[in-house]
This record gives C-alpha cells, structure tokens and sequence, in this order.
C-alpha cells in the first residue's frame, strides 16, 4: 500500500504540473537541487560556485534549500528557493538544466529539452539502494523509472557502482559518466590552502591534530522508515586521543559529525569533544581532518582518496555485515576494524602505514576506481554546451 501512495502523489504531481510545460525553458537557467540535506553544500554547491567563477555572468543559477532565508548573508549571485514551494516548482520546471545530488525530479514531468545531472551523494559502492534495498514489485519499478528515463547524466566513482546502480535504479548504462563526484576533486588534488582556512575557523593550533568521527546515521530495528538516529557507540574520545598521541606524535582534538539525515541528535559522544554536526561542507572537514573514524558512511571512500588513516569502529558491525545487503561486503574494506574501544585503540597503535596504503590502493582497483579530480570542471563544461551548443544533448 505504501508503495503505491508513493507512486501515486509522483503522478499526481506530474499532471498538476503539467500546464507549466507551456512555459518557455530559459535557456540559460541552471536549478541545483541538494536533495540529501537540503542545505547549500555537496556536488551541487561545488557545482555552482565553478559555475559563477568559471563563467560569470552566463547562467542564472538557481538553488534549492530548506531554509534559504540562512544564507542571504553569503551575498552569492545565486537564487536560494525553498524545496516544494511554489518557486521550485516554478523554477524546476523552466530550467535548462536540472543538477541533483539525489532526486527530487520524479514527479516533475520534465521536457525531453531539459536536461538532468544527477551528480549522486556517495562515493564507491557500499550500501545498496533502489530494488536491491527493497521489495523489487512492478509498481516499484515503474516508480523508479520515473527518475530513470529522465536522467541524462548520472556521475559514477567506480565501475562497480554503475554496475549496481544501472540494476538496482534502473538507469541505462550509457548515461553513467565514469568521472568521479564533483566533491571529491579537493580531495584528490590537494588544497593547502583550503586545509589551513578550515583548520583555523575549527580553532586547530599548529601541532594540533584533528581526528573526525562520523557515522552515518541508523534506523531503530533496522526500519529504513522510521526516524533516523545518531549513533555514537560509547567511543572513548579521551582514550582515541591519548592512542592516537603515541602513535602519530602532536596533540589531538576529537571531531564529531552527525550524519545529515540524523533527525534525533539525544545521543552523542561524552567528553571533549568539537560538535561539527552543523558545519555544512562535509568535504572540507575531511580535508582539514588527519584522522577518521567511521562505521559504514561511504565518507569512507572520500577520506580513502586523501591517504589518510581511517579507522571502521562499530559496536554492531557483525550485526551490520549479517543484516544488510551490502555491494562490496565489510570483509573487503581495508579500514582496520573494531568492534569496541580495546579493538579500536589496538588498531591506532598498530597502524601499519604501507599495509594500509596497499590495501586502499587493492580495494580502489577492483571496485574500478574513476575519480578524476577534474569532475566539477567536466560537469560545468558539458552544463555550457548544453545550454550554448546545438542541440546535441537532447534526451531520446
């Protein structure tokens, strides 16, 4: 029942707004939709600032938030609208090109002129989605073809991923593009000055050390539809920060940051701790990190690409790697892993630089790694083609 509500209020949707198709496309519109979080961060906001630095002038960017009265003080020649309102629907539906970290496009019948980026929000292919997640009916299918059969561009980080993606989401192979997510380019090229920016705005000393926390957010009975919660494990900030000072040398601050779906925040770490769950830019405190600890994000991937150590640490983890469909089993990811604070403070110690390069470098090879660190500057290129070119990009 709950399938076909779902299916039915996209379609609904659909012809309400279909009167809108009589609205002239503005060609030099570009809508950006984050909808994971739905705050000004991710692919799409790396997106649109290289839009505005790259080509002033050209487009009219357009952004959709949750709350976009949070950021008229950026003073940014972006439009901010609020998702579902009356102007992202007016907005989405006039666009030339629609860019999403997500969806939010399915129950918009978009033009065959129009065209859809969908830039995705996880690197690697960990957890699964679409029909491998859930019950794979009929009705289920037609509901995700919704989204597929409007997708012109859909970014990948690895072969594996569009492998599972083109089963699990229904989306035709030829329309992956194998270049990585836009996001990760800091992480693959480096930015020192980026890195120091980010450090001092968290009040990081020279010598200090930062250490991220950051598990992705859980279900209660491992119900996808209930209310998603923080999960801290009981980690022992004191004693993570006390191993890590032996084994790597310097002072180190214990960073934690709640996933952003997370909607009740009762449990956190005890300790002292730096709260960085509202620091929006995900990416940039990984860059500023030298540390990371996680349980199953696919942050994981992201930190992974900057060479660093991360540590898997979850009290459930056998629970985890038993109950959840996973496309590359807990097994082969080649964090050390831990199950309790004697595991994981053993791991710190024992951090074996070369093994864990070896082994990160092994795992990015047979999940046909593709990051390019060139990703935001290909999406905002073929963005202006399709926009001032002629008609080549036009969905069959």
């Amino acid at each position: 029942m709950q399938e076909f509500v779902r299916y039915f209020k996209k379609r609904f949707m659909r012809f309400v707004l279909f009167p809108l198709k009589l609205v002239p496309i503005k060609r030099n519109r570009i809508f950006i939709h984050n909808d994971l979080s739905g705050n000004y961060s991710a692919n799409p906001r790396y997106v649109a600032e290289y839009l505005l630095k790259h080509y002033p002038g050209r487009f009219q960017v357009i952004f959709s938030v949750k709350q976009p009265e949070k950021y008229k003080q950026l003073k940014l020649r972006i439009k901010f609208v609020r998702f579902n309102s009356v102007q992202y629907f007016w907005y989405a539906m006039t666009t030339k090109v629609f860019v999403s970290n997500s969806g939010g496009y399915s129950y918009l019948p978009l033009r065959k002129t129009q065209y859809v980026i969908n830039t995705h929000h996880g690197g690697g292919a960990y957890k699964t989605c679409g029909k491998d997640m859930f019950e794979d009916t009929y009705l289920f299918r037609k509901d995700l073809l919704l989204a597929a059969r409007q997708t012109d561009v859909f970014l990948s980080t690895c072969k594996k991923f569009t492998s599972a993606l083109n089963r699990s989401n229904l989306i035709p192979l030829n329309r992956f593009w194998e270049i990585g997510m836009p996001r990760n380019d800091i992480l693959v090229n480096g930015n020192t000055e980026l890195r120091v920016r980010v450090r001092k705005k968290l009040g990081l000393h020279d010598g200090e050390y930062l250490v991220l926390f950051a598990p992705t957010y859980r279900k209660p009975e491992d119900n996808y539809f209930k209310e998603s919660i923080a999960i801290s494990y009981g980690i022992d900030c004191g004693r993570v920060c006390k191993a890590l000072k032996k084994r790597f040398g310097g002072e180190w601050k214990f960073g934690f940051r709640l996933h952003p779906c997370v909607t009740n925040r009762d449990e956190l770490p005890k300790g002292n701790i730096i709260d960085l769950s509202d620091y929006e830019e995900m990416q940039e405190l990984i860059l500023a990190a030298d540390v990371m600890i996680n349980d199953f994000s696919s942050s994981m991937w992201d930190f992974m690409l900057t060479g660093k150590p991360c540590f898997t640490y979850a009290v459930d983890l056998e629970h985890y790697a038993r109950t959840t469909k996973l496309y590359t089993p807990v097994s082969e990811w080649p964090f050390p892993k831990s199950v309790n604070n004697d595991e994981l403070e053993k791991n710190i110690l024992d951090f074996d630089e070369k093994k864990y390069r070896d082994s990160c470098k092994r795992h990015y090879e047979s999940l046909g790694g593709c990051e390019t660190g060139k990703a935001t500057k290909l999406v905002c290129r073929r963005i202006y083609e399709v926009c001032y070119g002629k008609g080549q990009y036009r969905r069959s």
